[in-house]
């Protein structure tokens, strides 16, 4: 069983990607820490994953708040473009956008005291080689917690990264994937550590050639047809009809990508994946376009360059293995009779 702290940023597949964690045989969710992201500002994206355990009847799983800000970032204009994009959808979707990533409802129980980052230190510093930590938004938590504590790299059992493109095209400019954007300073040092890396990118969850990956009303219709009393799958039913939607009509992919569901399970199981040999990978702190670009040095270059070869980076997934493991551990929050 993978022993994992599950870092996100609460937009979306950050939701399911907690609540698979939390009832997949296969992980012992130890806490969830949180990052200011695409979901908005750090008090949202806490009170969406306590609100997320509880449905999951979950309370017992600890949750940390952490960092309210990038360590640089970009521009206020560009840096809240992501958590209000929808609004450019308006006239497409009406009122059903009430229904992405609303204003989170008070939840039934406050968070966990204590800085997320503090607690990522101790808790693997207590459990050297046991502990993985799974980042699915920006990586400033991460940064911070190798920045504070220098022998964590080599405590870490592994590092999930979701993160960064090479092939497919970026969601935030032609060469950027949101969470290495967000805060490049970060996400340069989090991939320069040396510990054992897998990188989660664009191309293998937001391409139509891992479209077997992605959820669509067909799924969720298949997963209703055997469930009675699945208060989860109800609440996936209602919410996530308008992901779908947007992610065809913006992003012209066939369903909706569960980039941050995906990264979970490679924590537990990486042959989902095909994965390159360890290679040094760097993130661009400059220019508008290139900011947040991650670059894999591959090849042979004349320039003198690198750093240490600790990150695998996934070049493919067998989607549909992968789908039906998730259909499966939401199953599993059915209600006994």
């Amino acid at each position: 069983m993978e022993r994992i702290i599950l870092d996100v940023d609460s937009a979306g597949d950050d939701i399911l990607a907690v609540l698979f964690a939390a009832a997949n045989p296969n992980v012992k969710l130890e806490a969830v820490t949180t990052v200011t992201g695409a979901a908005g500002p750090i008090e949202q994206v806490t009170d969406v994953v306590l609100n997320t355990l509880s449905l999951a009847g979950r309370d017992d799983i600890p949750v940390h708040a952490g960092a309210w800000r990038p360590i640089v970032g970009h521009s206020k204009a560009a840096m809240e473009a992501p958590v209000h994009f929808e609004k450019t959808l308006t006239a497409r979707f009406g009122d059903r956008l009430k229904k992405f990533n609303p204003p989170a409802p008070k939840p039934k129980r406050a968070a966990t005291p204590g800085h997320a980052v503090d607690f990522i230190i101790k808790t693997v510093m207590a459990n050297p080689g046991e502990i993985t930590l799974v980042t699915t938004g920006p990586l400033t938590n991460a940064a911070m917690a190798l920045l504070q504590e220098p022998r964590l790299a080599q405590a870490l059992k592994r590092l999930l990264v979701l993160g960064g493109t090479f092939t497919t095209p970026g969601n935030i400019t032609p060469v950027t994937e949101y969470n290495i954007w967000a805060d490049p300073e970060a996400s340069r040092i989090v991939l320069n550590a040396e510990v054992d890396k897998i990188l989660v990118p664009l191309d293998i969850c937001e391409d139509n050639r891992v479209a077997t990956s992605m959820l669509t009303r067909d799924d969720i219709a298949d997963m209703q047809a055997t469930a009675k009393d699945n208060p989860v799958l109800e609440m996936i039913a209602d919410v996530f009809p308008i992901y779908i939607d947007i992610w065809r009509e913006f992003f012209g992919l066939v369903g909706f990508p569960l980039d941050d569901v995906i990264t979970v399970a490679l924590a537990f199981d990486p042959g989902l994946a095909t994965l390159t040999d360890p290679l040094f990978v760097d993130v661009l702190i400059d220019g508008h376009v290139s900011r947040g670009q991650t670059v894999a040095y591959r090849g042979f270059q004349i320039l003198p360059g690198g750093g240490p070869k600790t990150t695998r980076i996934g070049t493919d997934l067998d989607g549909r293995r992968f789908l039906e493991m998730f259909k499966k551990t939401i199953a599993r929050y059915e209600r006994a009779a």
